[in-house]
């Protein structure tokens, strides 16, 4: 799997014009409650960090260390390598463990990529999950999916601008993905239900477009609105060497591509 990290964004308040704050609640996206267990007898859990910076289960037989160069997971206190990294691609430990019912676990790493825009910036996120089976060496991908997205554009350039945009000078697009157990699942591993939510503000934006171009903001605009084609809920089902969609779920650029 592609590893890249962009440089990180850095926008400096002077660069920034005003921005006026959204009306109203903007819409959430619960996240899955853990512990949580499907019939097939499979478990999603949570990995805690202990005083020596691992993440552990419950019980610490399994725990995923992460040093400057490399990550391994301890099963039972045996360590093993996972795989290695260089400085500019930097996972961070998923905290969470699927204990399947055949003695096989899944662990994640997340791994972002980051962009620094004139007077903007993005940061995008993606977990990929390992299927870790004790005895044996190859620990293969078994799903990588998008966790969060963050990216924000400007949109003005002059006073003009942002007597236009109503202050509201960035465009803002906002993507949070969760991965949780299907409960529904009676036999064989894990099943997983992803469901995300994307946002932008002010009111409906396009990368694709462009803003200056477009007629002046209105009050009504200035609120974050639920994009419902990139708010999706999908099944993921193992296929014996990774994880298929039900339905291929769609691209959603504008969150997911810095």
């Amino acid at each position: 799997m592609r590893r890249w990290i962009i440089a990180a964004a850095a926008v400096l308040a002077a660069c920034t014009p005003p921005t006026s704050a959204p009306e109203g609640e903007p819409p959430q996206l619960e996240a899955p409650s853990l512990p949580m267990a499907d019939a097939a007898g499979n478990r999603m859990e949570a990995l805690t960090a202990n005083a020596s910076g691992q993440f552990c289960s419950g019980d610490s037989a399994w725990c995923v260390a992460r040093d400057a160069s490399n990550v391994r997971f301890i099963h039972n206190g045996a360590e093993t390598p996972l795989l290695t990294f260089t400085e500019d691609s930097t996972p961070q430990i998923w905290p969470v463990i699927v204990r399947q019912d055949d003695e096989s676990v899944l662990i994640g790493l997340t791994w972002s990529q980051t962009a620094m825009y004139s007077g903007g910036g993005a940061e995008v996120s993606r977990v990929t999950l390992y299927k870790i089976t004790p005895g044996v060496r190859l620990v293969p991908e078994v799903l990588t999916a998008p966790v969060s997205g963050a990216i924000s554009t400007r949109a003005c350039f002059d006073e003009d601008d942002v007597r236009a945009r109503r202050e509201a000078c960035l465009d803002e697009y906002n993507f949070t993905g969760a991965l949780a157990l299907d409960t529904a699942n009676s036999s064989g591993p894990a099943r997983f239900v992803f469901t995300t939510l994307a946002t932008s503000y002010p009111g409906v934006r396009s990368r694709s477009s462009d803003s200056t171009e477009q007629a002046p903001l209105q009050q009504s605009d200035l609120q974050i609105v639920r994009d419902e084609t990139c708010s999706y809920r999908r099944v993921l089902t193992f296929n014996g060497e990774g994880y298929d969609y039900d339905t291929a779920p769609p691209e959603c650029a504008d969150y997911l591509e810095p």
